[in-house]
């Protein structure tokens, strides 16, 4: 276990998106083979809200665009003294097979499991409270009978289909968050305000702070600066903020 907890902030749509996926696939995965119905119920509903993330973006586009910019960026760095050419050429081939699957890939990013009937069933129920019950979808009921192996193998078909996403969204996020080096700076009594350089991409802000910590940031961004606030959680009521000046580690990642 890192003995450093990090808090994220996107400071675009894109990232935003890239982030949930990452987050969904990372859920999915952890539930997947587990033997109870509990576990089947958790994956599938993690699959269908991938699914209608997908149907309401573009992310076959703006995988590609993110693709190609960390590609220029990255090519451009292989003439310089003291880079590991050996692992940048493995990260830019990475990047062309992700765009070659992306591209040969016809229609719709999830399109050809979204209209799989029970898949189809969940995602129709989902913006009902509590819609998924025994009694909201029989199929369902049905399904989560059967043997666990049955089950498992049935998920991790679905969600080898969805690799086409989760791969790429991984390679980008792993690639952003090692962009920048964490800098150690301190919050004066719980707060800290930063400029972003309009001329750096700053794609996402990382907040470092040891696993032990009494306090978590709030951070909050626009266009021109960003600003975090350290709260002091509250047994049931609303956290108070920080009157300590905090030493934390701070990425600001642009790439």
């Amino acid at each position: 276990m890192s003995d450093t907890i990090f808090y994220e902030q996107p400071l675009n749509e894109r990232m935003r998106s890239f982030l949930r996926l990452e987050h969904l696939f990372k859920q999915a995965a952890y539930t997947l083979r587990g033997y109870s119905i509990w576990d089947s119920r958790s994956t599938l509903t993690s699959i269908t809200t991938i699914l209608d993330i997908l149907s309401r973006n573009d992310l076959k586009t703006e995988l590609l665009k993110e693709l190609e910019r960390h590609e220029k960026t990255l090519s451009a760095l292989s003439d310089l003294q003291g880079v590991d050419k050996e692992q940048l050429n493995n990260i830019l081939k990475q990047i062309e097979t992700s765009q070659q699957h992306i591209l040969d890939f016809n229609g719709q990013l999830g399109q050809d499991i979204r209209e799989h009937e029970l898949l189809n069933s969940l995602r129709q129920r989902s913006s009902i409270v509590g819609g998924t019950c025994n009694f909201d979808i029989p199929y369902l009921h049905y399904w989560l009978q059967q043997p666990p192996e049955y089950r498992i193998e049935k998920l991790e078909g679905w969600l080898e289909k969805l690799e086409i996403i989760s791969h790429p969204i991984s390679l980008i996020l792993d690639i952003t968050r090692e962009s920048s080096s964490p800098a150690n700076v301190m919050a004066e009594k719980g707060f800290y305000q930063q400029n972003i350089d309009s001329s750096s991409p700053v794609q996402l802000i990382r907040v470092g702070l040891a696993n032990d910590s009494e306090f978590f940031p709030e951070i909050s961004a626009g266009k021109q600066r960003f600003s975090i606030r350290f709260m002091v959680p509250q047994d049931g009521e609303r956290p108070t903020q920080s009157a300590d000046d905090i030493n934390f580690q701070l990425v600001c990642c642009a790439l």
